[in-house]
């Protein structure tokens, strides 16, 4: 039996959890604790391009990345091109990075949030700012610990609504 897919709401499904993820990006939190909060859009941005790499790409992540650095008032760019790096590794791996464990792929999107971290904090140190780097990591583990989450339950979502 054909299943049917549903690209309507699958595109919904992408722009409800990307403007979700925007939202808790811009959430205020004290300053002692901002190191503890994860690169949510980051870890959707890999999710949704290793998915449906036919449907989601380099614009995509570019554009999700600008509205980023809109929202969060930084250097225009930073997130941009930091999503769009990531975007276009994910695309041309997106095919190890499924066949993997859940685990490797963890250590896969660790690296590829450490250079999401890198590509930002390079873009924004032009205009002299400087992250210290225990927060950098810290942000990088967090990010890495919450993958699976992510991952598992992005897929029982998509499983459930036949989604692409």
């Amino acid at each position: 039996m054909l299943v049917e897919r549903q690209p309507s709401l699958f595109y919904s499904m992408v722009a409800i959890s990307i403007v979700l993820a925007l939202f808790i990006a811009i959430i205020p939190i004290a300053p002692g604790y901002r190191v503890l909060r994860p690169e949510l859009v980051c870890l959707l941005v890999i999710y949704w391009v290793i998915s449906a790499p036919q449907h989601l790409g380099v614009t995509f992540a570019f554009i999700v990345g600008f509205c980023q650095d809109l929202l969060e008032q930084v250097s225009w760019g930073g997130h941009a091109l930091a999503l769009a790096l990531v975007a276009y590794i994910c695309l041309n791996s997106y095919q190890r990075i499924k066949s993997y464990s859940l685990w490797h792929q963890t250590l896969w999107v660790s690296v590829l949030i450490g250079l999401h971290q890198v590509a930002v904090n390079w873009v924004q140190s032009l205009a002299g700012y400087h992250a210290p780097m225990p927060a950098l990591l810290a942000s990088i583990v967090i990010s890495s610990l919450l993958w699976p989450v992510v991952l598992i339950g992005l897929r029982r979502f998509r499983q459930r609504f036949r989604l692409i």
